[in-house]
């Protein structure tokens, strides 16, 4: 029988039980239980918008805080904040594991799912992932669970026999962009790839530009993960890449309620080759050199914040090629503990400048109720009562990326992070940037905004705009960037061309 494929427009999601007291950071009930904690502010939203929000939140919040029910959650300390129960901060560990493999066609709403018992893991991704590059020969012997799932995916038409990408669309740019955090890069002899979040084509996208697929990414040598938001650690995405591929991470030393404990999640999903790698290391990866470095931004606020010693942990990478070095510092910005900018200017004077940056640009100015209408309402439990009436950035904002770019000394400087295609702002990920969508530039400015910005850094009481002596590479996801020659020139990606104006 011929090798079988995934089909393209197949979608693919983890999905974990939680017995946990508050909620484990695998999956979005810590969220759930925030906003239950608070639903008098989402009350008051749904009655009133979110005009006043600003001034009627601190006093909405610090009711709720004085119902008996936030001592489930936590003790008042009397001086207007409070300290979390262990079994919030640090939810049970074997209490949330990975359950349910759930693959789904979203054009016509099929959908396979299957109860994976822990020791099944291994063997179920093993076949994942030959599906989704190379294909998998039917006629080999599997286990009885592996059989029971594959036959269910040919009944439903999930596989077929056609033959599959194997990357040679994607072979000659330097890197490429995915779309949203997700890049491969690649040298003389090497593949890596940032943050994998690969979504399922369909049918609703124009034919001539569709989500790229595991298979068109080719052979893939690491896998690098900079925190663990789910747009970051995608689980269904990552079961698509071999068992044996190498997966650096973030050094955590304990799961939180804001950090997975991503290298004993991966592991418990067969992945052999994990490598945590703490701030200020390195290692090699055939002719790539990758250098973690530390991860500020993207926390509960920006100033002070309620047990300082839990965090969004994650790491910034640097990766060398022999031709290339890029910075890609995700959703970084600045916090309690330190400014990704100022990790900039220490490796421009121990290291010298890289290429490009990769930076998000979106600085998500907010006012903390806002959270509990955010993926990451958990953040609020960690915001301190004098901060509620006052506007935090968690992110880098536009000017915040161009100083990292000038900080960095580099070249060049590529807006990421926030979407960017019709896969990604459909499940409200990133603007819309196809014409139809209006522009909220306090949350989701376009991209164009960052080339505008660097054309007007500076300014003299007379005389022209100053521009950034950072350039502004505007890619769009499936776009790669060829180097040759020093100078880099946009590739598009066959099947994956911008269709928009």
């Amino acid at each position: 029988m011929a090798r079988l494929h995934l089909r393209p427009d197949v979608a693919l999601r983890v999905v974990s039980r939680d017995g946990t007291h508050f909620g484990s950071p695998i999956g979005t009930r810590p969220d759930e239980e925030t906003r239950r904690l608070f639903a008098s502010v989402i009350s008051h939203v749904e009655q009133h918008g979110l005009a006043d929000l600003a001034r009627s939140s601190p006093a909405i919040l610090a009711s709720a805080v004085g119902e008996p029910g936030f001592a489930d959650v936590g003790e008042r300390n009397g001086r207007g904040g409070w300290r979390l129960r262990d079994d919030v901060l640090y939810p049970n560990v074997a209490a949330a594991a990975p359950h349910v493999l759930h693959l789904f066609r979203p054009d016509t709403g099929d959908s396979v799912q299957a109860r994976i018992p822990g020791g099944l893991w291994g063997p179920i991704h093993e076949v994942l992932a030959e599906l989704s590059t190379d294909g998998h020969d039917h006629a080999s012997p599997v286990i009885d669970e592996v059989e029971q799932l594959l036959g269910a995916l040919i009944d439903k038409g999930f596989v077929d026999d056609g033959r599959s990408h194997d990357g040679e669309g994607t072979e000659r740019p330097d890197l490429t962009f995915v779309g949203h955090n997700t890049v491969l890069i690649r040298s003389g002899t090497t593949r890596v790839v940032l943050d994998p979040f690969l979504r399922a084509q369909r049918a609703t996208y124009p034919e001539s530009y569709q989500p790229l697929t595991r298979a068109e990414l080719g052979t893939v040598d690491a896998v690098l993960l900079t925190h663990c938001h789910p747009d970051h650690f995608d689980l269904g995405s990552l079961l698509r890449f071999d068992a044996d591929v190498h997966v650096v991470v973030p050094a955590i030393e304990r799961e939180t309620v804001l950090s997975v404990a991503m290298a004993d999640r991966l592991r418990a999903l067969g992945f052999t080759r994990v490598t945590p790698l703490p701030w200020g290391e390195r290692l090699r990866i055939g002719d790539i050199e990758v250098a973690a470095l530390p991860f500020y931004g993207e926390q509960p606020a920006e100033h002070e914040v309620l047990h300082p010693e839990i965090r969004n942990e994650g790491n910034c990478y640097v990766v060398r090629t022999p031709s290339l070095s890029c910075a890609f510092v995700a959703d970084s910005g600045r916090d309690p503990s330190g400014d990704v900018k100022e990790v900039a200017t220490e490796w421009l004077r121990r290291e010298g400048p890289v290429d490009v940056v990769f930076s998000g640009y979106r600085g998500w100015y907010l006012y903390p109720a806002q959270l509990l209408f955010s993926s990451v309402s958990r953040f609020l439990l960690f915001v301190p009562p004098a901060l509620w009436g006052t506007r935090q950035q968690l992110m880098n904002g536009v000017d915040d990326a161009l100083d990292l770019a000038e900080r960095w000394g580099a070249r060049w400087l590529v807006p990421y992070a926030d979407g960017g295609a019709p896969w990604f702002w459909d499940m409200g990920l990133g603007p819309r940037l196809d014409g139809d969508g209006q522009e909220n530039t306090l949350f989701d400015p376009f991209p164009e905004r960052v080339v505008e910005a660097a054309g007007r850094r500076g300014r003299a009481p007379t005389g022209p705009l100053i521009h950034s002596p950072v350039e502004v590479l505007l890619l769009r996801p499936g776009d790669g960037l060829d180097f040759t020659g020093g100078t880099p020139c946009v590739v598009r990606t066959p099947g994956h061309e911008w269709p928009y104006a």
